[in-house]
């Protein structure tokens, strides 16, 4: 690929004008029972989220074994709920915010161990948290 056509397809995504991110598509069937995930994968999302100075929300751990690194909000899918309810979840519970999908940018697999969903979002409203200082 071209270094400008990669230059374009970076600037669409990184502006939202990526994939439509629907809640169901009709043009496939709605199954009668829930889809049934493997048991041995990790299901993850991850959000990307812009403010309107394009600029990208980072946050600190706090688990022990990775305390004080800067990552994007992140966590693991629960039971029954969907790749964007997992999404909204767990970007309101790490920063407080609620958000709003904008694209899917990326879908990650290490084999059947996890499968990791990258979502391009933008705040729509909530409080920031403050920080936590843990002694």
């Amino acid at each position: 690929m071209a270094c400008g056509a990669l230059a374009e397809e970076l600037d669409a995504v990184l502006s939202g004008r990526g994939w439509e991110v629907q809640e169901r598509y009709d043009s496939a069937p709605v199954p009668a029972h829930p889809v049934r995930v493997r048991k041995t994968a990790c299901y993850i999302v991850l959000a990307v989220l812009l403010n309107d100075q394009n600029e990208v929300l980072m946050m600190q751990e706090a688990k022990h074994e990775c305390y004080g690194t800067w990552y994007l909000p992140a966590g693991r899918m629960e039971p029954n709920e969907t790749i964007l309810e997992a999404m909204k979840r767990e970007v309101k519970e790490e920063t407080g915010l609620e958000c709003e999908p904008l694209t899917l940018l990326a879908v990650e697999e290490r084999g059947s161990i996890w499968i990791r969903y990258v979502f391009l979002a933008r705040p729509t409203g909530g409080t920031l948290k403050a920080p936590r200082v843990r002694c």
